[in-house]
């Protein structure tokens, strides 16, 4: 059951790159010391072409990346805040945004 996740879809095994990649480098070894007279091989390897999709994923991804995952500008306003006396709570506000937040995660 080794090629079998939890959600039981078969893998294929890895034999099959094993043995491609076995290959590969039999054909790098001889294009690196070619016989007398006789011209270099070039070695051909796996070719990889991303669909649009993957492409603008990717951008996205990259994006993502670049924006901080806090917003210090609003951390500081909020600490400042807090240390004047001033911050205000509302508690009906954090109740509807965790009930809605509850109902968005329920779906």
């Amino acid at each position: 059951m080794k090629n079998v996740d939890n959600n039981m879809n078969i893998r294929p095994s890895r034999g099959d790159l094993e043995q491609s990649s076995q290959t590969s480098s039999r054909v790098t070894d001889n294009s690196a010391s070619p016989a007398a007279g006789s011209s270099p091989k070039k070695a051909e390897g796996d070719k990889v072409t991303f669909t649009g999709i993957a492409t603008e994923m990717r951008s996205l991804e990259a994006d993502l990346a670049r924006i901080p995952e806090v917003d210090s500008d609003r951390v500081n306003a909020i600490k400042a805040s807090i240390a004047e006396g001033n911050y205000e709570v509302n508690p009906e506000k954090i109740l509807k945004n965790l009930l809605d937040l509850e109902q968005a995660l329920s779906r």
